[in-house]
């Protein structure tokens, strides 16, 4: 059966199995999609006979694999190469504890890798021969499969030593103490080490041993990257005679090639990350760069994850505890812990083989028994979310792409209701009516069964008021632990805030104020940092002490811990509005053209890659005041007007700045004046797509604060932005622009959802604001983001590109990184375009697709699961927002004060009126028919037209309060 390939799976080559390759891009982990792959090459990135020139030079430019490929790097030869998936077979997938894992895509539930066991093959050290030389090396090349390198060294097969096979990674570790991205303790303070320099002390031929700095010294297979004990070093005799004599002295006959015997970490940059609890605050952090004597000190510990703690004979751990080996990875050098007891299991009496130990009388007192990891394969122990435990081989499993969904829940998580009522004598400050333990997660439903914590205190500040989006902080923590009494819960019912709940992994700190804490500061060091190793159902959390001078695990609450640092990243994920990088060169893809080609090329298809170079975007035309025609070079940035192609906008996450030109203006070139609007509120007839309204804006535009423009060129400008959204049919169906005689630079816009999307019939509002940088700079814009009544399902985002905090992701606003060409446009961009992108480009079908970079995901198998659930809590939540603008439209005060004003009447006759379109009527019927349809349904969930059982929940009381309206 073929397997889909994921970033860091070990995979052979099908017509050579010995050949390893590590997988680095694949077309659907979209987080590896950087572009211009070569610029962070040595070497020429090449590509296989089955993967044609033009898909791989659209590669070198967009860093996407092309569907059916992956960019995989060879273990034997320092070379990336793009190779289709069917030539490559899967060996093992690198999966750590605390990663989500499913059996299938199709799959709704999910598990989490609690345990790992993974067996090595390892690589002893070999004899080298340097050429036209008696000497003779021990040594770990990394180019095995040579036979001669660049240096001279000379390798028989007869004698290269056989591999220990089935080698448990428990027995190793690092072969050095200190090295890139390892924790780091330093006094009180834990740290990240990003680089480490070093002296290294190298073996000579002459058995003279001599100490240089790393930097000095190169890989014989001119590779790049650090040195470790086993690897060859390669200097010059000016290095040597200045080197620092351990053994022997310099002699200009000895070549300056040997093997590293020992490392010294001279210093480390370290980035520090946190700081012990109640450590002084006036104490400030050590230096970025620990020198020697730092890094000798007793003040520092590596943290080492693979400590446990110490058990009698016939205590068995449990089965839910977690203990970490050593990361394993295709070329890691290591060391087995244990070198005396190994030595006996390897005895070559089984079929794992013979360990050739090297004696250190041999070396000097130098221990160079060393090895490197050629295979491996991982079998991992996972608790899936209904609580059964099975035993897997890592190939079998798959990582969970559905991860980033608000509502998935599970076992141990800390959660609770979304009522969330004040806080008596604490102005803005609310806390929710229950808090409990997941216990179990039927994720197929959607639902989860809850114990409560009767002793629980969860309480926000909220900042922000009104139909304003609301941010706010956790205050207080306390979860306690969990009681008898449980409860059957829908997702949407229920909220896990990350500020409470950790994963197996995490690095937390631990409060020194523990009434229950009994350890003596006189025997336990370090006991104030420790590793996440079970999440309790009864709300606690088991951690290990992994840096104490006594390894121990102890139960805690999780009031009495604060992540120090996340096991998946998300404690060092950028800002949101994180674009790929802008700083490249405009002249890339004119390098990328000189590159290399592999020796595997087809050249049969050029005619392709000529195709390919040769597309060009649309043409634009300019017309002048008078509607004459501008040559593109004669545009000025206030003498021309453009339009948008309405039909068919292309479904995409950051539309391109369109290039259409408007139809001509309907008005005299020379009339500056925009009719106002005189209607009368409540009249029958059709609200008018664009109107200016008399009299102020009003106090909820989110820019009315912001000052206006009484520039010449600004106005101008403006003057004709607003001709082109009045003329002709240039609006499209379901949108409804208002501005302000008094402010024509403000402008509030209504959207109305497009049919057989999640956002059908409801109402969406932005804000427009024409800054006095206009056009030079794109308008800004604000998504009024309406807080949903509670039990309603509608919480979190009702699309990845408009946030609650009402910042809006897309190219023409500036606020999103797309391609070459997708950006504002001073001279070619109008604010129609950015209207008719956020209403054909956003507001969607099947806005999973939206995220950032999702675009390949679209039609993959293990993304349809995923685009279902998204769309469910997107079509719930867009009917929260029908529900909040129709309750303002029910209040006898009127509307004022919230971001309807000034489209409360187009509100009124779209949803309420007998003349309009009765859209309030229709939602309660599309409603109806989904829940119908819902609970009568013989299939899983899919999106919108059968949703889940705990989607229906409040799907219910949804349409319950549609009926009250």
């Amino acid at each position: 059966m073929e397997r889909p390939l994921h970033t860091d799976d070990l995979v052979a080559n099908k017509s050579k199995t010995t050949q390893l390759a590590v997988v680095e891009r694949t077309y659907a982990d979209v987080d590896t999609h950087e572009p211009h792959p070569k610029r962070d090459e040595i070497d020429n990135l090449v590509h296989d006979r089955s993967v044609k020139k033009a898909a791989f030079h659209k590669f070198l430019k967009d860093g996407v694999p092309p569907k059916g490929t992956v960019l995989v790097r060879w273990h034997q030869k320092p070379v990336a190469e793009l190779i289709s998936e069917s030539k490559l077979e899967l060996v093992a997938r690198s999966l750590l504890i605390g990663d989500v894992v499913k059996k299938n895509p199709r799959d709704a539930m999910s598990g989490v890798i609690i345990n790992t066991s993974t067996k090595c093959t390892l690589q002893p050290m070999c004899d080298l021969t340097i050429s036209n030389r008696s000497a003779r090396l021990k040594g770990l090349v990394t180019d095995v499969g040579a036979e001669r390198n660049a240096v001279g060294l000379h390798r028989k097969a007869s004698e290269m030593p056989l591999p220990l096979v089935g080698v448990p990674a428990s027995e190793l570790k690092y072969s050095e103490p200190l090295t890139e991205e390892e924790l780091i303790i330093y006094k009180n303070d834990l740290g990240r080490v990003d680089a480490v320099s070093s002296a290294i002390s190298i073996g000579l031929s002459d058995n003279g041993v001599v100490e240089i700095e790393d930097d000095l010294a190169e890989h014989p297979d001119e590779g790049v990257g650090s040195f470790y004990v086993g690897d060859v070093a390669c200097t010059k005799k000016g290095a040597l005679r200045n080197g620092r004599w351990i053994y022997g002295q310099y002699s200009p006959n000895t070549p300056p090639i040997g093997t590293v015997v020992a490392i010294r970490p001279v210093t480390a940059e370290v980035t520090w990350l946190q700081r012990r609890i109640g450590s002084a605050a006036d104490e400030g952090y050590p230096s970025d760069v620990l020198e020697r004597d730092d890094l000798e000190s007793e003040y520092l510990h590596v943290y080492d994850r693979t400590r446990t703690p110490q058990r009698n004979a016939n205590e068995a751990p449990s089965e839910t505890v977690s203990t970490s080996e050593t990361d394993v990875r295709l070329g890691l050098r290591v060391r087995f812990k244990d070198l005396s007891g190994a030595c006996v299991k390897y005895d070559g009496s089984t079929a794992h083989g013979k360990l050739p130990r090297i004696d250190r009388k041999d070396t000097l007192g130098y221990d160079i028994n060393v090895f490197d990891i050629t295979n491996f394969t991982t079998d991992v122990t996972v608790q899936w979310q209904d609580l059964t435990i099975t035993q897997e081989s890592s190939i079998d499993l798959i990582p969970d792409s559905s991860i980033d969904d608000e509502h998935a829940a599970w076992p141990g998580e800390i959660a609770h209701t979304l009522d969330l009522a004040p806080v008596p004598n604490m102005p803005g400050a609310t806390q929710p009516r229950k808090v409990g333990v997941v216990q179990t997660v039927n994720a197929s439903e959607r639902m989860a069964t809850l114990k409560w914590c009767p002793e629980a205190c969860l309480q926000y500040h909220m900042i922000g008021s009104g139909d304003i989006a609301n941010t706010r902080t956790l205050l207080v923590r306390v979860a306690g632990k969990a009681a008898s009494e449980q409860e059957e819960l829908s997702l949407y019912d229920i909220e896990a805030p990350g500020e409470m709940n950790v994963r197996r992994g995490d690095i937390v700190m631990i409060s020194r104020d523990r009434p229950d804490d009994k350890s003596d500061e006189t025997t336990v060091r370090n006991d104030w940092l420790g590793e996440i190793v079970d999440t309790c159902l009864d709300g606690t959390l088991t951690v290990r002490l992994g840096a104490a001078s006594q390894v121990r695990d102890i139960n805690l609450r999780r009031e009495e811990t604060h992540v120090a640092v996340r096991s998946d990243g998300t404690d060092e994920v950028g800002a949101w509005d994180d674009g790929p990088d802008s700083g490249i060169d405009e002249d890339m893809d004119m390098l990328l053209e000189n590159g290399s080609e592999s020796e595997h090329e087809d050249d049969t298809d050029a005619s392709e890659g000529e195709s390919l170079d040769l597309a060009e975007e649309a043409n634009a035309k300019y017309e002048d005041e008078n509607g004459m025609p501008l040559d593109e070079e004669d545009v000025e940035d206030e003498d021309w007007e453009s339009d948008v192609d309405m039909t068919d906008a292309p479904h995409q996450t950051t539309p391109p700045t369109s290039h259409s030109v408007t139809p001509p203006d309907t008005g005299k070139a020379d009339d500056m004046t925009i009719p106002v609007n005189d209607a009368v509120e409540g009249a029958a007839d059709p609200p008018e797509p664009y109107l200016v309204l008399e009299g102020a804006p009003p106090s909820s535009h989110h820019y009315i604060n912001q000052p206006s423009t009484e520039n010449t060129a600004h106005m101008k400008r403006t003057q004709k932005e607003h001709r082109i959204l009045r003329s002709g049919n240039s609006l499209p169906q379901g949108v409804y622009v208002r501005t302000w005689e008094s402010r024509l630079d403000l402008l509030r816009v209504l959207f109305i959802g497009p049919a057989e999307t999640p956002y059908a019939d409801a109402p969406f509002v932005i804000d427009f604001y024409l800054p006095s940088t206009f056009p030079a700079e794109p308008p800004q814009a604000f998504f009024h983001s309406w807080t949903s009544e509670s039990g309603l399902g509608g919480v979190g985002r009702v699309n990845p590109n408009l946030y609650e905090d009402g910042k809006i992701c897309l190219s023409l606003l500036g606020t999103w990184e797309g391609s070459k060409g997708e950006g504002w446009n001073a001279s070619r961009s109008t604010l129609l375009q950015v209207i008719v992108s956020l209403l054909g480009l956003v507001l969607v079908r099947e806005p999973y697709f939206n995220e950032a970079g999702y675009e390949p995901l679209a039609g993959l198998e293990s993304s349809k699961r995923p685009s279902a659930l998204y769309s469910e809590r997107a079509f719930l939540r867009a009917r929260t927002f029908i529900i909040t603008a129709l309750a303002w439209l029910k209040s006898e005060t009127g509307t004022s004060g919230t971001s309807l004003d000034g489209v409360d009447d187009v509100v009124r006759w779209l949803y309420k009126d007998s003349m309009g379109q009765n859209l309030l009527e229709k939602s309660v019927h599309d409603v109806s028919a989904i829940l119908e349809n819902s609970e009568r349904r013989g299939e899983e969930a899919a999106g919108l037209a059968v949703m889940s059982k705990g989607a229906c929940i409040p799907l219910r009381r949804v349409l319950d309060r549609l009926r009250e309206l």
